[in-house]
């Protein structure tokens, strides 16, 4: 049997020289081909670093954090703009924040971002950095959407990560309705004028009597008296 035609045996040899060799971008070509296309380059740099480039404790590393039970929580406490889906004019540039909780039992490591993840790519940018975060703890991010230039419905997917590039923790929608800026404008001066409505003082109607007015007890009073003296002298008749 002739081993150096083997193509089994050739990849094999191959992942042992990964694993042999000290030159950083072998190695980085060599995690990847060992772990499988799931592991991008800048997390393979990543588990490299972390472990001095020594391919055994990386690839010990990267199944110990992608393992389920070592995969940490994240829920959305609240979203700052309380309206489910925003109304805005186009080309606005507005920022977008939402308060998120790290609710499970182990810490946020470094490196976790909070990276947009899908649907209309309308955010100035694509990945936020965050901290480390405690259990318990909690933290507002923000960053910055454009709204596009074409009235219609847009929609932003976004998900936390870790430096893996495993996703983690709630969906975070940001839901826009783009208005044509005559419909914009027309919106606005009707929220306006009602809001101007509501804060107006009563109109005064002379022919609706008000009971609790001063005026209005003086008549009533008189009603009363002049009501009494005309009782009392049907009954002295």
């Amino acid at each position: 049997m002739d081993v150096d035609n083997d193509p089994l045996d050739q990849n094999l040899l191959r992942q042992f020289n990964c694993l042999c060799t000290t030159d950083k971008e072998n190695l980085v070509k060599g995690l990847r081909e060992l772990i499988g296309d799931q592991l991008t380059e800048s997390a393979a740099v990543f588990f490299l670093e972390m472990n001095d480039w020594n391919m055994h404790r990386a690839i010990g590393t990267y199944f110990d954090v992608n393992n389920e039970s070592a995969i940490p929580s994240m829920s959305l406490v609240r979203d700052e703009n309380s309206e489910n889906v925003l109304q805005l004019p186009p080309n606005l540039r507005f920022t977008k924040s939402w308060e998120v909780k790290n609710n499970g039992r182990m810490k946020w490591p470094p490196g976790c971002t909070l990276q947009f993840n899908g649907g209309d790519s309308i955010s100035v940018y694509t990945s936020l950095p965050t901290t480390t975060l405690e259990p318990g703890c909690t933290m507002t991010l923000s960053t910055d959407f454009i709204t596009p230039s074409k009235p219609g419905s847009y929609q932003s997917k976004w998900r936390m990560m870790l430096p893996t590039g495993t996703y983690f923790g709630d969906t975070i929608w940001t839901l826009v309705q783009v208005e044509d800026n005559d419909s914009f404008q027309n919106e606005l001066s009707r929220q306006l004028v009602e809001s101007i409505n509501l804060g107006s003082p009563m109109q005064s109607h002379p022919n609706v009597l008000n009971p609790f007015s001063s005026s209005q007890q003086n008549q009533l009073e008189n009603q009363d008296t002049d009501q009494s003296q005309t009782n009392m002298e049907s009954d002295i008749l």
